[in-house]
């Protein structure tokens, strides 16, 4: 792909209120920048429009040159073990969200369970007082 737009810059505020400088892309928006995970140009990062303007623009451009050799032959590795990590991760997300899920049906139970055991404690208590009144007044009449 080749450059369809040029470029200004203007600063912005990141999460921690610092000003960063950024690229404009003529929709004004502050360009973002990707890394490519193509077999053509693995690793090579670039800029995008991150389409604020209401609708992604064609802005693109290289930040860099196409890689040395070895990068060449080591990135679509890398990027390999990347997508596994990447699969791994989003395996163990949805095993933590299950189990976050069975943690809340769980504490749910817990909790009625809990409530159960009190009124029949709470029962207990009476069954045993009503059996000492009517033991007292079995002792008491003889």
């Amino acid at each position: 792909m080749e450059s369809s737009s040029t470029s200004t810059f203007r600063s912005h505020r990141n999460e921690r209120g610092l000003e960063i400088p950024g690229r404009l892309c003529h929709c004004g928006s502050i360009v973002r920048m990707f890394t490519s995970r193509t077999q053509q140009n693995p690793g090579r990062r670039f800029l995008l429009c991150p389409g604020s303007c209401g609708e992604r623009c064609d802005f693109f451009e290289w930040v860099d040159q196409f890689g040395c050799d070895r990068a060449t032959m080591m990135i679509p590795g890398v990027m390999v073990h990347l997508n596994q990590f990447e699969g791994q991760h989003r395996l163990l997300e949805s095993e933590i969200n299950r189990l976050r899920e069975e943690n809340s049906h769980l504490l749910e139970s817990f909790v009625h369970l809990q409530a159960a055991n009190k009124a029949l404690l709470y029962k207990s208590k009476l069954v045993l007082i009503c059996a000492i009144v009517c033991l007292s007044a079995l002792v008491w009449y003889m």
